[in-house]
C-alpha cells in the first residue's frame, strides 16, 4: 500500500470537479490561490464522522463512499494548512529520514506509524510534533506548531495512561516513543527521561496482556523502544531501563523482522546493543577508590572487551553479521566499522582516561576512513553521528577535524534534526578548549552542558 499522503491528496481531489474556466493559467505563480483552508474543493468529499449508530441521521454504511485507501472516517481533521504540509513532510521525508534501512520499499515508520496516526487523534499529534521538529531549522514558524502538538499529545496521553487496556495500550505506546523522539532528535531536552520510563512501564503492560505473542507492529515497537533506550545511555552513562525481563524476545528470523532491525538499527542490533555493556561499565567508574576495587573494574573491563571483539562470533565474523541485514549494501559493512572502532575508543577512555595516546590515534583513523566511504545521503548516513563525535572528540589534527566537521554540516542538512548540530558544537567545543588545555574530557562538557544531548 503506498503510504504517500500527497498521494492520497492527488486521489482525493480527482474526485472533486473543478471548473478550470475560471482559472487564469497565464498567471503567475505567486498570483495563483493555495488556499487550504476547509472550503478548499479536494475537502468537500470528505464526509462528517458517523454518528453512533442508531442516531439519527446515521449512515447505514462506511462503505458507500469511492474512497478505498482509508475510510472516511479516519481521515485527519485537518484545517491547518501548516498541519496537512507536516503531515506530508513526515510521510515524504521524516519517515526516509528515520529509516536506516536501504531498502526504501519497506518502511515500518510509514506501514505501521502513518496508519495509526491517520487513525487516532492522539498519534497524529505526536507524528506532526515529531515532524515539526525535523523542520523547525529550515523553517522556524513550526517550532510553535511542535510545541503545540507536544503540549496536546501528552495532555492526552496522561488522560490515557490511568485507563490503558488491552485495546489501548498499542496507542499508548506508540505515543510515548513518539513523544520520546522528538525530544531526543531536538537535542536541547531531556524530556525524553521520563518518557522512556513510561514506555517500560508500558512495555510491561504489553507483557502481561500478550503472553509474548506480538503482532507485527508490536514487535516493531519493542525494537524503537530498545533501540531509543540504548542510544540514550550515552547520556545517562547508566544501564538500560528497559531489558529481558520487561519484554518478552523471541527470534523470529523472518523477512519482516530483518527489515525492521535494519529500519531501526542500520547495523547488526548485536553491536549496537554493546553500547549498553561500555556504558553499564562507566557507571561504575565512581567504584575506583583503592587497588582492589580498580582490580575488579579492569576485570569487567576486559570481559566487556572481549564480548566486543567477538560480538559477531555466531554469524561466522563480521562479514556474516553484515549480510544478515544487507549482502549487497558496503555502507552497511563501513557503518558497522566505524561503530565497533567508536566503541572500542569509548572502551578505552573509560578505563584509561582521555590522554590522546597511540590507541587513541588508531581508533580515530579506523573511525574516518569508514565513515569516509559512506556516500552522502546515504540511509546509514545518520548510524555515524556516535562514531564522528567519538573521533571528533580525539582527534588532535586539521585534517581529521575538518573531516568530522565536513561530514556533520552534512549531516545537519541531509538529516535534519537539530541533535546533528548540537554534537557538532559538542566537538567545536573541545577543539576550542584543547588550545588552552592539555586533556580535554568530552563527557563532561556534554554532561555538564549539553544534558539534553544523546550520541547514538
Amino acid at each position: 500500500m503506498d503510504l504517500n499522503i500527497a498521494d492520497l491528496l492527488c486521489q482525493m481531489s480527482t474526485a472533486v470537479p473543478v471548473d478550470v474556466t475560471n482559472v487564469d493559467m497565464t498567471a503567475p505563480l505567486q498570483d495563483l490561490t493555495w488556499d487550504l483552508t476547509i472550503d478548499s474543493g479536494w475537502l468537500d468529499i470528505l464526509p462528517e464522522t458517523p454518528l453512533i449508530e442508531g442516531e439519527e441521521g446515521s449512515p447505514k454504511s462506511l462503505f458507500d463512499t469511492t474512497l478505498t485507501l482509508y475510510t472516511p472516517s479516519l481521515v485527519p481533521d485537518m484545517t491547518s494548512p501548516h498541519d496537512k504540509a507536516l503531515l506530508n513532510h513526515y510521510s515524504t521525508i521524516v519517515a526516509s529520514v528515520l529509516s536506516r534501512n536501504p531498502n526504501v520499499s519497506t518502511n515500518p515508520y510509514l506501514s505501521y506509524l502513518v496508519p495509526m496516526a491517520v487513525s487516532n487523534p492522539l498519534i497524529l499529534h505526536c507524528v506532526l510534533a515529531l515532524s515539526a521538529t525535523h523542520w523547525q531549522k529550515l523553517q522556524p514558524d513550526m517550532r510553535d506548531r511542535a510545541l503545540y502538538h507536544k503540549g496536546q499529545a501528552t495532555k492526552s496521553l496522561a488522560g490515557l495512561l490511568p485507563h490503558v487496556d488491552a485495546s489501548s495500550v498499542d496507542v499508548a505506546l506508540v505515543s510515548c516513543l513518539l513523544l520520546c523522539m522528538s525530544e531526543l532528535f531536538d537535542g536541547t531536552s531531556a524530556g525524553w527521561k521520563l518518557h522512556l520510563q513510561g514506555a517500560k512501564r508500558l512495555l510491561s503492560t504489553v507483557k502481561s496482556q500478550t503472553s509474548g505473542n506480538l503482532a507485527g507492529h508490536f514487535k516493531f515497537l519493542v525494537k524503537l523502544a530498545r533501540f531509543l533506550d540504548s542510544a540514550a545511555t550515552t547520556s545517562t552513562c547508566k544501564p538500560p531501563l528497559i531489558d529481558d525481563k520487561t519484554v518478552t524476545t523471541t527470534p523470529e528470523p523472518t523477512e519482516d523482522s530483518t527489515n525492521d532491525d535494519a529500519a531501526v538499527y542500520g547495523i547488526p542490533k548485536e553491536l549496537f546493543h554493546m553500547v549498553d555493556r561500555v556504558n553499564n561499565l562507566a557507571s561504575k567508574r565512581g567504584t575506583r577508590v583503592d587497588e582492589a576495587s580498580e582490580a575488579l573494574f579492569r576485570d569487567e573491563a576486559e570481559k566487556v572487551q572481549g564480548r566486543l571483539d567477538n560480538w559477531a562470533y555466531d554469524y561466522g565474523g563480521l562479514a556474516g553479521a553484515v549480510a544478515s541485514l544487507s549482502p549487497t549494501n558496503d555502507d552497511v559493512l563501513h557503518a558497522t566499522t566505524a561503530f565497533e572502532w567508536a566503541l572500542r575508543l569509548r572502551l578505552h577512555q573509560i578505563t584509561e582516561g582521555y590522554s590522546l595516546t597511540e590507541k587513541v590515534s588508531d581508533c580515530v583513523q579506523h573511525i574516518l576512513d569508514s565513515a569516509q566511504k559512506i556516500r552522502y545521503g546515504s540511509s546509514l548516513e545518520s548510524c555515524l553521528l556516535f562514531p564522528l563525535v567519538m573521533a571528533g572528540g580525539a582527534c588532535n589534527c586539521l585534517e581529521q577535524r575538518m573531516v568530522v566537521q565536513d561530514r556533520l554540516m552534512i549531516m545537519e542538512r541531509t538529516c535534519g534534526f537539530g541533535y546533528v548540530h548540537q554534537s557538532r558544537e559538542l566537538v567545536e567545543t573541545v577543539w576550542k578548549r584543547r588550545e588552552t588545555e592539555t586533556m580535554v574530557n568530552w563527557a563532561r562538557i556534554r554532561y555538564e552542558e549539553m544534558g539534553g544531548l544523546a550520541l547514538y
